[in-house]
């Protein structure tokens, strides 16, 4: 056994838990978005060796979280990009104009989770 190895506990029922952290990201407590969720679902079932790596150092949900990031804030700028090229239909015809929006988000969407999301990390 490793005698510089210095852990802390915490008490709970009378049964002593050590104190461990997977991530050193406070982040890594938060919940994945679904392109996270999707990131992390593509790392684990295509790339396993990378995400026991990833997982290992600690930063996997850190990269997660990114990945997440990443591409929420990719999709709302090319569908800003892409109103800007086609811009809402001019009708009071609301199911046609959420149609439209649907339809650009979407096409941003394929493009964010073929460059970003479902890439290995």
């Amino acid at each position: 056994m490793d005698s510089n190895l210095s852990l802390s506990y915490t008490e709970k029922d009378g049964i002593l838990y050590p104190n461990i952290q997977i991530s050193n990201d406070p982040k890594a407590d938060q919940p994945l978005g679904r392109y996270g969720r999707m990131a992390l679902e593509y790392l684990m079932e295509n790339h396993p060796n990378r995400y026991t790596a990833l997982k290992m150092d600690g930063s996997l949900m850190e990269t997660m979280h990114r990945v997440q990031t990443e591409a929420s804030n990719e999709i709302e700028a090319l569908t800003q990009q892409m109103l800007q090229d086609d811009p809402m239909p001019q009708t009071e015809d609301t199911m046609e104009r959420t149609r439209h929006l649907n339809s650009l988000k979407h096409s941003a969407e394929e493009t964010v989770l073929s460059e970003i999301v479902l890439i290995p990390r």
